[in-house]
């Protein structure tokens, strides 16, 4: 699987963003980095990128939809909360959760102009995401607590495993307060589990701390390298809500996946392309070395045999059976299946010529090396012929060598 790069966009298209490169697993690979955009696209090539936004531009709300609304969702879902929304739907974009909780369907809601804004600087940078979702969407869920994030005065809150996320606003001196508007009557039994940054928890602790009182109880986690490295391990298993949808889908992950790939298949294809080749040259050698092969037989047998095909006519098979049962194990046949097995077994050698003549069988090997020939020679005696290797010469990075065989035992 492909790493990912998590970059957090910043709203004033002015201000630095932040990113991180992982693993498929949103493990880190490095120390989160600032800059602008265009510096996180160089680190963007052959990653998957997630884009998360700010999450007080990002509503998140839920609506409950007809039992079999199918594919008919996403148009019900503008109409199913028209009046939670101030502005005018027609300017909303709405995305919904691919599976609905308990009857009803988380759905995100962003101003399309902000929406289609946060696209173009991104495409102006050439950063392509797969996925682009609010900040708060990452936050974890852990039964019986509430998970938050205090990132400068925004408060993001995960109240259970299936609620929506609430975004706050939280300057300072206003985190009691927050959290009482957000949490109501149910503050009291709150087990609430605060991460922040060293910085604001440097100038905010203190207020942090008095807010025990209004809560269950109430844990603080530093967060030394800021939110994104905790953000970016809730990536595989939080499921949030990707705002790509609609107009807004990629037009093909297939498309990014090719270019990814590209190179490593076109390689593939240029091998398999030169495997076919070696294939098709291996077979017209091997008719080549057949027809030359055919050629020497019907000159053996006679020249009334001459231009006998690869398939021993009966006239030539006849004449040959006839040499075997004269000769006995001086027969033309019996010599061509030792000398066949013996060759298989060298690797790299190969019967250059050969002819046959009064029970006797000249052949010429061709081997990578000297020994190579040896064995063969050696073979064929094991088997109980006479055996001679003749001569033997060095033919550029090749040996060729010549083998008398005779019938009989090798001695």
């Amino acid at each position: 699987m492909a790493e990912w790069l998590i970059l957090r966009v910043p709203r004033a298209a002015d201000a630095a963003a932040s990113w991180l490169v992982t693993d498929a697993a949103g493990r880190p690979l490095a120390t989160v980095q600032n800059g602008a955009l265009e510096s996180a696209a160089a680190v963007a090539t052959g990653r998957r990128v997630a884009v998360l936004v700010s999450a007080s531009e990002v509503l998140c709300l839920e609506a409950e939809l007809p039992a079999r609304a199918g594919a008919r969702a996403a148009q019900l879902v503008p109409f199913a909360l028209e009046e939670q929304l101030a502005n005018d739907i027609e300017s909303q974009h709405f995305a919904i959760a691919p599976v609905a909780q308990s009857g009803r369907t988380a759905v995100a809601v962003v101003a399309r102009a902000l929406l289609e804004e946060w696209l173009a600087r991104l495409a102006s940078a050439g950063i392509t995401p797969e996925l682009l979702c609010s900040e708060a969407a990452l936050l974890p869920r852990l039964a019986g607590h509430t998970v938050a994030l205090l990132d400068g005065d925004t408060l993001l809150l995960a109240p259970g495993e299936s609620s929506p996320p609430l975004v706050l606003s939280a300057p300072e001196g206003g985190f009691a307060g927050a959290m009482t508007v957000a949490l109501g009557e149910q503050a009291r039994t709150t087990q609430l589990l605060l991460h922040t940054n060293p910085h604001d928890w440097q100038r905010r602790s203190a207020e942090i701390e008095a807010a025990q009182s209004l809560l269950g109880s109430l844990k603080a986690q530093l967060l030394g390298a800021g939110p994104l490295p905790w953000l970016a391990a809730q990536l595989q298993v939080a499921s949030p809500i990707n705002l790509l949808q609609g107009r807004y889908e990629p037009r093909s992950t297939l498309g990014a996946g090719w270019t990814r790939w590209r190179t490593a298949a076109a390689l593939a294809v240029a091998l398999l392309l030169l495997h076919a080749g070696s294939q098709l040259l291996a077979l017209w050698q091997l008719k080549h070395a057949a027809g030359e092969l055919d050629t020497q037989i019907s000159a053996i047998a006679g020249p009334q045999f001459a231009g006998a095909s690869a398939s021993i006519r009966p006239g030539l098979e006849a004449k040959l059976h006839d040499t075997n049962a004269a000769g006995g194990r001086s027969g033309f046949l019996p010599a061509l299946q030792s000398l066949a097995q013996a060759v298989n077994a060298t690797p790299g050698a190969r019967v250059q010529s050969l002819s046959f003549h009064d029970g006797e069988l000249q052949l010429k090997i061709r081997a990578s090396d000297a020994q190579s020939i040896d064995r063969i020679n050696q073979s064929l005696r094991a088997e109980g012929w006479r055996a001679e290797m003749t001569s033997s010469t060095s033919v550029g990075d090749a040996f060729e060598g010549n083998i008398q065989l005779r019938g009989g035992s090798s001695g």
